[in-house]
């Protein structure tokens, strides 16, 4: 009886640790799918620091990736800032620096900068140690990047800057962009806390889209610009693991 006991007992052991194993190895051996929602901060250089200064953006992306820790994926970026260094509004102004509306009062208009980028993504995760799904996560995406200077009349006592006219001031501009990142990634066992956090870096090689600003009266410049942006990325994941039960079974 006694013996029959002890059997018993290393059958269970050998049991419960088989399926904790297995465990392990299908939630390092799996494929992941993720939803990411990030936010940054931005500085501009190159062209770009010309137009604007710091911005803020959110960030939008789906992923996969593979069991062997390849990353494929998509990810949109709005960007946002209240830096314009080009006064698109100069040639309104009086000499206190209010423009004056329509109504014979001083406009309550201002300037932003806005941007979105959209494109695809492809990287690779290197884990710093075995047994895990974190570690150095590096990217690169290839898109579209655009950005606008946003002229905004609380009042609508502009009529000049309403409509179609406020094509001529908002200073469009649009290019294809690369875009790389680099930084910490971490993916919870329990799927409880999943993130990513680095640098990225933004090569943008755009053009203007229209073609006059109203303000000068002069064609704009059609050559093509170089808009950079370095900047540091956060951004919270929800992972879908591939036929991933984690539970132990126990008999």
């Amino acid at each position: 009886m006694f013996r029959t006991l002890i059997i018993i007992c290393f059958i269970s052991i050998f049991t419960c640790s088989s399926f904790g194993q297995k465990g392990k190895e299908n939630f390092l051996n799996v494929g992941i799918t993720n939803l990411c929602f990030g936010y940054g901060v931005e500085f501009p250089f190159a062209d770009l620091s010309d137009r604007f200064g710091r911005n803020l953006k959110f960030t939008l992306g789906a992923e996969r990736i593979t069991k062997s820790n390849w990353i494929f994926g998509l990810e949109f970026s709005y960007m946002f800032g209240d830096t314009v260094k080009e006064d698109v509004l100069a040639h309104l102004r009086l000499s206190n620096n209010e423009i004056l509306g329509a109504d014979n009062g001083y406009a309550d208009s201002f300037t932003r900068e806005r941007g979105v980028f959209v494109g695809a993504n492809f990287g690779k995760l290197i884990p710093f140690k075995a047994n895990s799904r974190s570690g150095l996560r590096i990217t690169c995406a290839a898109g579209l990047l655009s950005h606008y200077v946003r002229v905004q009349d609380e009042a609508g006592s502009l009529p000049q800057i309403e409509g179609d006219y406020l094509k001529g001031y908002d200073r469009l501009t649009r290019g294809l962009a690369l875009r790389q990142f680099v930084g910490y990634q971490h993916i919870a066992e329990d799927k409880r806390v999943n993130f990513y956090i680095g640098l990225e870096f933004t090569q943008g090689f755009t053009k203007s889209v229209r073609d006059v600003n109203f303000d000068t009266g002069l064609a704009t410049n059609k050559s093509t610009r170089f808009d950079g942006l370095i900047g540091i990325k956060a951004a919270w994941i929800l992972p879908f693991f591939d036929d991933f039960v984690d539970e132990e079974v126990f008999y």
